[in-house]
């Protein structure tokens, strides 16, 4: 059983939802970690237990599970300190947009908010944070708009 610092973790986000989805892995591994993924690199990713940040690397299992920011993984630590992604906890929900050959690309998981920050200084339009607001609307995620670059 892995054991779970529940106030520690909800710093970072961890739910009781999730929780509840961790619980429904088949994972035989004792000494994995609940953490979060905070960064995606070509080959590392930077995960997050609620103390620190960590570098690693996905097992060959989870590399075509199309990782993404925000999603809750299970993480090992093997020889010579090196940290590896085990298993990923089913995501409560993504916010992606479809890539050039029609397949979704995940841009982030498991969030509540999302703040679509937009200057109105030259660059402003209307038209892409309706696009922002549907991908975000489609999610289930609620939107949070912030105009900035009033004075300009």
């Amino acid at each position: 059983m892995i054991e779970i610092d529940f106030a520690l973790l909800r710093q970072i986000g961890l739910t009781h939802t999730i929780t509840a989805q961790l619980h429904q892995l088949q994972q035989s591994n004792d000494d994995a970690q609940l953490v979060r993924i905070t960064e995606i690199q070509r080959d590392w990713l930077t995960i997050h237990d609620g103390h620190e940040e960590f570098r690693a690397r996905a097992l060959p299992a989870l590399r075509d599970a199309q990782l993404a920011v925000g999603d809750w993984v299970l993480s090992a630590t093997h020889s010579h300190d090196e940290r590896w992604l085990c298993a990923l906890v089913p995501a409560t929900n993504h916010i992606g947009r479809r890539g050039n050959d029609g397949r979704l690309q995940r841009l982030v998981s498991n969030v509540d908010t999302a703040l679509l920050v937009m200057g109105l200084d030259h660059d402003f339009n209307p038209r892409r944070m309706e696009r922002y607001l549907a991908i975000v609307h489609s999610a289930g995620v609620t939107p949070v708009v912030v105009l900035s670059k009033a004075d300009i």
